[in-house]
């Protein structure tokens, strides 16, 4: 029976570091934990999991949690240095969208290089040629060199090539490329497929969507380590709930992923919590700051919480409605008011 099974596993790369380096190392947002006594990077720390036939796990966290590193410790692409990792199964790693291309090699002669790199046999890659080649859809271009193809054109091939693998283990990065807006259907599809027939399937994602559609346990990271496990909904929750921390500390990576997050619920029609909107908000005002009404939603968001608004965000409400309507004394009286305490708060 198909199983996969770590315990007690460190990935841990060695660094060499002066002793001035290692005096001023502190704790960051993202990456595993320095140890720098030993001149030490642990990239993943301490990490048991035990999955069989028909889990479908999701890893979560923030960029720098460890999502991809664990993905390639299960692979066995990184060797623990300390613990092990067991599998019972065929591994398939889809990891880039371009397994080993021969950029001199027709798109036909790298159907047959790359599917033996994927772990098929020449039988298999002989019966799913046809449809490999229909998938790219690249037309006469599939018996030319794959070096005078354009992007896209490599990107459909190495896509079709990758995701025609019969999965019984199946560890996927999110991150991989689908190609041009008119492929992109198609090929969500496809891995919508292919998730479906693995047997176990790992999956490193930012979607919440895709955890929930797909996953029935979760783990979040964070530093290397494995803080939380549990439900899809649960982790998920836990996972906003730490993007609005750090976005409230002015991280730059925490406020972009809140927006993301907020703009993704938004999307499938669910409406997102006040403070993960909150911080979507701020975040886009940084790209628009003359959204009046971003501004108002923003204004709206924080008043719902029963938060203060901005000095500088209620004063660029007020000298917009000013400019509409110059005599109005109520609207005059406020921008002065406001004007005199933005004032006082200047050094």
């Amino acid at each position: 029976m198909t199983r996969l099974t770590v315990s007690h596993a460190w990935v841990e790369f060695h660094v060499q570091m002066s002793s001035a380096q290692s005096a001023s190392i502190t704790a960051g947002r993202t990456g595993g934990s320095i140890d720098a006594s030993r001149g030490v990077v642990c990239a993943l720390s301490d990490i048991s999991l035990n999955l069989r036939e028909g889990d479908r796990l999701g890893l979560i966290g923030h960029n720098g949690a460890g999502k991809t590193t664990m993905l390639r410790l299960l692979a066995g692409a990184y060797t623990p240095t300390r613990g092990q990792v067991m599998s019972v199964g065929r591994i398939s790693t889809l990891f880039s969208s371009t397994p080993g291309l021969n950029l001199d090699g027709t798109g036909r002669e790298n159907i047959v290089s790359c599917g033996l790199h994927l772990g098929m046999t020449p039988k298999q890659i002989s019966e799913r040629m046809d449809a490999i080649v229909d998938f790219a859809d690249l037309g006469a271009y599939i018996d030319l060199p794959v070096r005078i193809y354009s992007a896209g054109m490599v990107t459909r091939l190495g896509f079709s090539i990758a995701t025609s693998v019969d999965p019984e283990i199946l560890l996927l990065d999110e991150g991989l490329a689908t190609g041009d807006a008119q492929f992109a259907h198609k090929a969500q599809e496809r891995m919508q497929d292919l998730m479906t027939r693995s047997a176990i399937l790992v999956i490193a994602s930012h979607s919440e969507a895709l955890v929930a559609n797909f996953c029935n346990r979760c783990v979040l990271l964070e530093h290397g380590r494995i803080v939380s496990e549990g439900s899809a909904a649960d982790l998920v929750a836990a996972y906003r709930e730490s993007v609005v921390a750090a976005a409230r500390e002015d991280d730059e990576a925490s406020l972009r992923r809140a927006y993301e997050l907020a703009t993704d619920m938004a999307k499938r029609g669910e409406l997102p919590p006040l403070a993960l909107e909150e911080q979507g908000l701020r975040y886009a005002l940084q790209l628009q700051p003359n959204d009046l009404s971003m501004i108002r939603r923003y204004i709206h968001v924080r008043q719902a919480q029963g938060l203060s608004i901005p000095l500088p965000i209620e004063m660029q409400v007020v000298e917009s409605a000013l400019s509409a309507d110059p005599d109005n004394v109520e609207l005059l009286a406020r921008f002065t008011e406001l004007q005199t305490r933005l004032e006082e708060t200047l050094p």
